[in-house]
């Protein structure tokens, strides 16, 4: 009993003697093949042992992978050697700085706070004296333009202004207006009703011309010279009298409305007191009255309408009064009528053909 117990304890032994000297074997073989290379990754140099046989091997089992862009020194074939030196690197070389010349080059985006004194420009203001003649003006206040502060937030890179934006204005002077006045009132002319008689021959300047129309001579010279005074066009005048009478002196409308210019009787005693005139069916008294009334409504549509608009506005108030064509024609949107149509339409065809 006691031999076999030693028999397998010498057993024991052996098998335990066997297995050391097989895995001793085993540690001296894997040593002789384990070999220590340098892996550069990117600039990034370390030391490595390896069991791989050739470098594609080696960065499988490192669980290295690789891009088109991956540049792998030596090839991925190349059998592993003992210190051999593995790379990977780009294959396009990536843009170098220059340090010294980011530092040169290189400029900070600055903000400043600016001031600048800026002059306000002065305005004009137009008052009218009605008491002034029409055509002369007075300055009742010279304009002066005032001074103000404006703050600006500004960027500027590499010197050169990118962005600029006001933050405050201060005004430090007011700015003074000029202040002008100007007359409205319209010049009387006297006419042979009033006490003043028209001479026989009218005096006019170089810018007078004769129409061929129903009109004596000497009364196309006073019409031309009322409406030099009263600054309105002389064949926008005679087309009036066209439109209203045909040039008949003595015609009497159904309204009452009387003479060239067709006034009407709720005009005549104002028309007296303001112009001295007296007989509605004599041409030179009703002229005088047609073509102040024909100014005064030109002055009127000046303050409601500009340009072309002028004319057709004081030609419809002259014909149905103002206040009427104002709240029946022109306050809906009703400007043209068939009277400012058909007396510019006269106008014109003077102009053109040096009759009506």
């Amino acid at each position: 009993m006691e031999e076999d117990k030693v028999y397998i304890l010498r057993k024991t032994l052996t098998v335990i003697t066997l297995i050391l000297i097989f895995a001793t074997a085993g540690l001296f073989i894997l040593s002789s093949q384990t070999k220590t290379i340098k892996l550069d990754y990117y600039g990034n140099v370390k030391n490595i042992k390896t069991l791989s046989m050739t470098v594609e091997d080696f960065l499988m089992s490192n669980n290295i992978y690789t891009s088109d862009n991956t540049q792998v020194s030596p090839s991925i074939d190349t059998k592993i050697k003992e210190g051999m030196e593995i790379k990977l690197s780009n294959k396009q070389e990536l843009a170098k700085l220059d340090d010294a010349t980011i530092i040169n080059e290189y400029s900070p985006m600055i903000a400043k706070i600016e001031q600048v004194e800026v002059s306000i420009p002065f305005n004009e203001e137009i008052t009218n004296n009605s008491t002034l003649e029409r055509g002369n003006e007075n300055i009742i206040q010279e304009g002066k333009e005032g001074k103000e502060i404006v703050k600006y937030l500004v960027r500027y890179n590499n010197n050169n202004e990118t962005y600029r934006a006001e933050i405050s204005k201060n005004v430090i002077e007011e700015a003074q207006n000029k202040i002008i006045e100007v007359g409205t009132k319209l010049p009387t002319v006297s006419s042979r009703g009033a006490t003043v008689t028209v001479p026989s021959a009218i005096v006019v300047d170089e810018g007078f011309k004769q129409y061929n129309i129903a009109l004596p001579v000497e009364q196309q010279k006073y019409a031309y010279n009322l409406c030099k005074n009263y600054g309105i066009e002389y064949e926008l005048f005679l087309a009036v009298m066209k439109k209203e009478s045909g040039f008949n002196p003595n015609a009497i409308g159904g309204g009452n409305s009387y003479g060239l210019c067709q006034i009407h009787i709720s005009n005549h005693a104002n028309l007296r007191n303001k112009l001295g005139v007296s007989n509605f069916l004599d041409p030179y008294d009703n002229m005088t009255a047609g073509a102040y009334l024909l100014a005064i409504y030109i002055d009127s549509a000046k303050a409601k309408v500009s340009g072309d608009a002028v004319v057709v506005y004081a030609l419809n108030s002259y014909n149905m009064g103002e206040n009427i064509y104002y709240n029946t024609c022109y306050s809906q949107g009703i400007l043209n009528r068939g009277y400012s149509n058909s007396v510019i339409a006269l106008r014109n065809s003077l102009i053109a053909n040096g009759s009506i």
